[in-house]
């Protein structure tokens, strides 16, 4: 199959995470996937493809050299339905808007990144969900350097050490990840968007818990004891810099972003994550937040007010530059693809981040999908065959 057949293949399986489950893997159907996975893995040589308990799946393509990691993540994100999704081929764009099933639209001036794919084949949905791309474009490319190789057995190649894991979306990708299992002296995710850029700097990463419980009394009979939890809580993401947040920043810029808000007058929850670039900066916003707390700690003594922290993941450039290896590899490998490497920062994070922390040295590629995460979510044709051939270079001889 060629990439792009995978690619259909994989999106129509519904895999997307779930942080609310305490299990792993979140959600049972990303092993249905990990499943087929597995399967297509051994059809293409990989004898060793299996799945672990954890839902990761693992295989080698045994060759001569060095042990190359390619990783991409099986789960898609949450904020939009992947159920049922409906992949649509607009061939040949040529610019404009392009019209949904549903009735949406998407044009270019909401999208200037669409301008750049005039006369590319575009992969979109239906408007009713997101399309998965990220990342069931990367292990379609994955997939499709896999297959050249088993269609080419003429051609000399490092040992292939492939992962596909599980909960990257809700920043557990990398719990259960077995570096001994995979077996690789360097790695690349393919989880990105465009493909000449190279990513090896990421945000640092924390989530924040509030949690406020207020005094429940008959309204009636609330003056001077009733604590409305909603109200407190309100008091305090008030406080929160206002231009601090994704819609106002860019590059490498950090903020605060409430990704969820729920309860009562009586009790409200809500959880934040904070990204920052540099490890002070973190710290700062670390104790901005602490700081608030007290302050609307003081103003409503009555009320119980928690908060807590927890760290998802941490700048890999730092452990990149100590072993630049991979770095130097995939840049000569790009140049010789004809294609000139931009280095990039991500705005998020990769289970690289994590695995670049715990030694194995992994930047991360684009895969030439764009938008993640929303209905708007598409896939450039072109750009993930020419990503196919870069893959399958990096792990020639």
């Amino acid at each position: 199959m060629t990439a792009l057949e995978h690619f259909l293949k994989y999106v129509r399986i519904n895999t997307q995470s779930d942080d609310s489950t305490g299990k792993t893997p979140s959600t049972e159907c990303q092993k249905v996937l990990g499943e087929l996975l597995v399967n297509e893995l051994k059809s293409l040589g990989l004898e060793d493809a299996h799945m672990d308990e954890w839902g990761n799946v693992y295989g080698h393509l045994i060759g001569k050299g060095s042990k190359i990691g390619l990783n991409a993540h099986m789960d898609t994100a949450s904020e939009v339905s992947g159920e049922n999704v409906k992949p649509h081929l607009v061939k040949n764009y040529e610019g404009g808007r392009i019209h949904y099933a549903n009735g949406l639209e998407m044009s270019p001036v909401d999208f200037p990144n669409l301008s750049k794919h005039k006369g590319h084949d575009l992969i979109i949905t239906d408007g009713n969900t997101l399309l998965g791309a990220d990342d069931k474009a990367g292990i379609a490319i994955i997939m499709g350097a896999l297959e050249y190789l088993h269609s080419h057995p003429h051609i000399k190649h490092n040992t292939v050490c492939v992962a596909f894991t599980v909960d990257e979306e809700i920043g557990e990708g990398a719990a259960h990840f077995n570096y001994k299992e995979m077996g690789a002296k360097y790695a690349y995710t393919l989880d990105g968007s465009a493909i000449d850029v190279i990513e090896h700097e990421n945000f640092n990463a924390y989530a924040a818990d509030i949690t406020v419980k207020g005094v429940s009394i008959h309204p009636g009979e609330g003056k001077g004891k009733l604590i409305n939890a909603c109200l407190v809580m309100n008091d305090f993401i008030s406080l929160l810099p206002q231009n601090e947040t994704p819609f106002h920043t860019e590059d490498k810029e950090g903020f605060y972003h409430i990704t969820s808000l729920d309860g009562s007058s009586e009790l409200m929850n809500c959880h934040i994550i904070i990204r920052d670039f540099s490890s002070k900066g973190m710290e700062k916003r670390i104790a901005k937040l602490k700081d608030l707390i007290s302050k609307i700690q003081k103003k409503y003594p009555t009320a119980k007010i928690e908060i807590n922290f927890k760290k998802q993941y941490e700048n890999m450039r730092k452990y990149v530059d100590r072993k630049p290896i991979a770095l130097k590899r995939v840049r000569a490998v790009y140049r010789k693809c004809g294609v000139e490497p931009i280095s990039g920062a991500i705005r998020g994070g990769t289970d690289g981040a994590t695995f670049t922390k715990n030694g194995l040295v992994t930047p991360n590629l684009g895969t030439g999908s764009y938008n993640h995460h929303g209905r708007f979510e598409y896939l450039d044709v072109q750009e993930m065959e020419k990503m196919v051939e870069i893959v399958t270079a990096i792990v020639k001889k």
